[in-house]
Formats: structure tokens, sequence, C-alpha cells
């Protein structure tokens, strides 16, 4: 099954890096019209243009690792507005984006900060989940919030065995410990947001 997965993952990759140089996406915005983003990379920066109805708005550059690898929207704060991750370092199962929070009002991403994992969710409470694989048999699940100056926080994090089942290295709240123990091998808290 690994294997299978592993093969899966391989193939999609590989389509992806062959047309990556260049992307355009479309990034919802609650009751107004999407931005449009042009997304450019050249062997160490993407360059992603933010255009509101032709206009350009914002230039947005971020030195990367991962050229090959396409920047992706998921809406972190739960306003309905897509935010931006661009790619900036990867290895076998962890990867580092450059998280920017969209202003809808003001056509513009703010820089939140960067973020590192495996996948990332939204948790019942709106924090911002990374999870990491940290070696053979521990997943880490690091929970975040953006401040009111739209800074990305680290506020606690939730190691949990996978050859332990419901072991938990450091003390967080209890309703975030009861759901993170009572996930599924694989399963994520909340809902899934940003690159897949």
């Amino acid at each position: 099954m690994r294997a299978l997965l592993a093969g899966a993952a391989l193939v999609a990759l590989l389509v992806q890096a062959a047309d990556a140089a260049r992307a355009t996406l479309r990034a919802a915005r609650p009751g107004l019209a999407p931005l449009v983003l042009e997304a450019a990379s050249d062997d160490t920066t993407w360059t992603i243009r933010v255009r509101d109805g032709g206009t350009e708005t914002q230039r947005i550059e971020v030195q990367t690792d991962l050229p090959g690898t396409r920047p992706a929207l998921g809406d972190v704060n739960g306003d309905g507005a897509a935010d931006l991750w661009v790619p900036l370092i990867g290895d076998n199962a962890n990867s580092a984006w450059d998280l920017w929070i969209m202003q809808p009002g003001e056509a513009r991403f703010r820089r939140a900060g960067e973020i590192n994992g495996l996948a990332f969710a939204r948790d019942r409470a709106g924090r911002l989940v990374a999870i990491s694989r940290e070696g053979c048999c521990l997943v880490s699940m690091v929970f975040h919030t953006i401040g009111a100056d739209g800074a990305l926080r680290e506020a606690f994090a939730v190691n949990r065995r996978l050859d332990v089942p419901g072991a938990i290295s450091e003390p967080v709240p209890a309703g975030v410990v009861r759901e993170a123990c009572a996930l599924q091998q694989g399963q994520m808290p909340g809902v899934r947001v940003g690159p897949r």
C-alpha cells in the first residue's frame, strides 16, 4: 500500500513539475470578483503578480528551492477569501511554505510567515494546524494563530507516537488533546486547507 501511494505521489509531482514554471490562479474573495494571480518561476524565485480587474495591485517575490512546485490557494483564517501558499523548501515528507493572507478589500496579500508540514488543516477553533512527520513513529501537530497584525504564531503542539496510540508528549488544552487522539492514522483535525 505504501509503495502504491509513494508511486502515485511521484507521478503527481512529475506531472505538476512539467508545467509548473507558470501558473494562473483565481483567488476567491467574498462579495467581490476574484483576484487573478499570475505566477512564474525561474531557478530561484517565484514571482506572483496580483491583478484586480486587469490592474496589477501587488507583486510578490519569494526565494524558493522549489521552482517546479506551484503556489497554491487555501482559506487559512475562515474568512472566505483564498490565501496564498508559496513553496519554499521540500524534502521527502515535510515542506516549508511562505503564507500570505488576502486582504480582500485592498486586493492585496499580507505576508503572515513561514509554515512547515506535510499537510495543513483548520481546527474547530479556527487555528491553523501543521501536521509533520518526525521520523518513523512520531507525528507532530503544531497549532498556529494569526494575530491582529496578520502574523502567524505557533500556539502549541501535540506530538503523537504512531507506535503508542494516544501518547502525548506535552500539555495542551484538554479538548484539543481529546480531538487529536481520537483521529485515525492519516486523519487530520478540522477542515483541510492549503496545498495538497
